[in-house]
């Protein structure tokens, strides 16, 4: 079964992000900030992380380029709210495996969770 974190200090949204996720039969991993996230990266080695791109104590770039230097094979992929190329370029600079914008389209994630073999 493949691993997946999500990672979103929307508390709410995560859970029944988690719960689809599960009934597609992937184990997933809650944080509700990055300090966590690293925490579980560190000990549960998932094999894609989904995370907000801003959170209460660290931000999304900064565990991407923390997860990309010490894991490179987890795939990352980024969510954001806030459109702007240039945020977007850099995030891919950093390692990003790709860029969504909220609101999240279940069948997307479902998409690109094929595209990236996670399934």
């Amino acid at each position: 079964m493949k691993k997946i974190l999500l990672v979103d200090d929307e508390l709410e949204f995560i859970k029944d992000f988690s719960k689809a996720l599960k009934i597609f039969g992937y184990k997933t991993y809650m944080a509700g900030d990055g300090q966590g996230a690293l925490n579980i990266i560190e000990n549960k080695k998932p094999d894609i992380v989904l995370c907000d791109y801003r959170l209460f104590d660290i931000d999304g770039d900064k565990i991407l380029e923390k997860t990309k230097k010490n894991h490179p094979k987890i795939k990352f992929i980024i969510i954001t709210a806030y459109y702007d190329d240039v945020v977007e370029e850099r995030l891919r600079n950093l390692g990003a495996d790709e860029v969504i914008f909220k609101p999240i389209v279940l069948t997307e994630i479902e998409a690109l969770l094929k595209k990236f073999s996670v399934h």
